[in-house]
Parts: C-alpha cells; sequence; structure tokens
C-alpha cells in the first residue's frame, strides 16, 4: 500500500508581505496583534478556553484582536460568551470563508487549542503561510512540519501561560516554509507527480 497525504496547495498560503498588508487594509486592521484560529464552532475546539486565553492575552497587550474563522453550531454560545468576558469589540467572527489563505496571511500568531485532532489540515495550512503556531498537547505532534514555527502548550496550563507563550511567538519571523511542507509530503503538486507516477508505473506491470 502507499499512503497518500491530504496534500495543500502550498504556493497559495506561502507568507507575501504585500498579501499581509493587503488583507490588513482590507479587515481595517493596523499594528493590531492578530491571533488566528480556523474550525467549526464544536466542543471539540474548545473555544471557550480560546476566549479565555486571548482575555488573558487583552491585560498584557490591550492592542489585540482575535479572527475567527469558521461556522457550526456552537457560534451563538461563544459570541455570547465574547460579550459575557467583555472583548466582544475585539473578536471578529468571519464566518465560513473560501480565502483562507488570504486571513492567514493578515495573522500574526495562529492559536489551535483543542481537545482532541487527527491531523488538522489547518495546522499544515497554518505552517504553510509561515506563521508562528501554538497548539495543545491533544494535537497530535505528527501535525508539526516546520522547524522552530510551532509551540506546545498543555491544557492544564492556565490562560496566563497560554498568553505570555503567544507574546514569546510574536517575534518569529514569517518566511518561505514551501520546501519543509513538501519534504513531509503535503505539497498538492508534488504528490500529484507521485499519485501520477503511481498509476502509470501499476498500468505497466
Amino acid at each position: 500500500y502507499q499512503i497518500i497525504n491530504n496534500a495543500i496547495d502550498v504556493a497559495a498560503y506561502t507568507c507575501d508581505p504585500t498579501k499581509h498588508q493587503e488583507m490588513r487594509r482590507q479587515l481595517d486592521l493596523m499594528d493590531e496583534l492578530v491571533i488566528g484560529h480556523v474550525g467549526r464552532f464544536n466542543p471539540q475546539k474548545n473555544h471557550p478556553f480560546l476566549l479565555n486565553i486571548f482575555a488573558a492575552l487583552l491585560k498584557k497587550e490591550p492592542n489585540a484582536v482575535l479572527l475567527l474563522v469558521g461556522g457550526g453550531a456552537d457560534m451563538p454560545k461563544i459570541q455570547a460568551k465574547a460579550q459575557e468576558f467583555g472583548i466582544a469589540e475585539r473578536v471578529r467572527f468571519l464566518g465560513v470563508r473560501s480565502d483562507v489563505a488570504d486571513l492567514m496571511q493578515a495573522m500574526d500568531v495562529f492559536v489551535f487549542p483543542s481537545l482532541y485532532e487527527g491531523l488538522p489540515v489547518t495546522m499544515v495550512e497554518a505552517q504553510a503561510s509561515g506563521l508562528p503556531c501554538i497548539i495543545s498537547d491533544k494535537v497530535p505532534p505528527e501535525c508539526i512540519l516546520t522547524d522552530g514555527l510551532v509551540n506546545i502548550m498543555p491544557l492544564s496550563a492556565s490562560p496566563e501561560a497560554w498568553a505570555e507563550k503567544i507574546l514569546s511567538m510574536r517575534a518569529v519571523p514569517r518566511t518561505d516554509r514551501h520546501e519543509e511542507i513538501a519534504a513531509h509530503g503535503f505539497d498538492i503538486t508534488t504528490e500529484a507527480v507521485k499519485l501520477q507516477e503511481f498509476y502509470i508505473k501499476s498500468v505497466e506491470k
């Protein structure tokens, strides 16, 4: 047998300073620290804890914004929770989007505190974007495809500890990670060629 990874169009996600500025203008963002998350609004993604983390972050960095991309049944509950925490004006619910690659260009740090995961494609996309990422210890480490870009935090750690980690990651430079992603078999262009060769050789046999 041969395993074919759920690869992505890495070129579409590769960090682009021009696109970064363009997307921030479109989202009316200036010099804010932009925290990003992409995922359905369901218990698995642990949005309540993410809001706790962001509330703790705002005490240390008031000029921060949280972008939440995705839809789902629990979105109204999370919107109400943001109101309850008094942080609603700093949290943007962007809904289901077809331009996730572009939205990631506008982010500074990607936070993913899931309660459990398989191998999240979102994490492949975030790393392809060159985004510094912070994931929970319940996310499989197999999703870490880059050097120095992903930090693991235990869910048992306090929101304040997560906030400190976010602040420490904001200075990580965004660079082209195409080669690293491709080397792990997650570049769709490379993997398509491999699959084509596999079929050709199978037919020849």
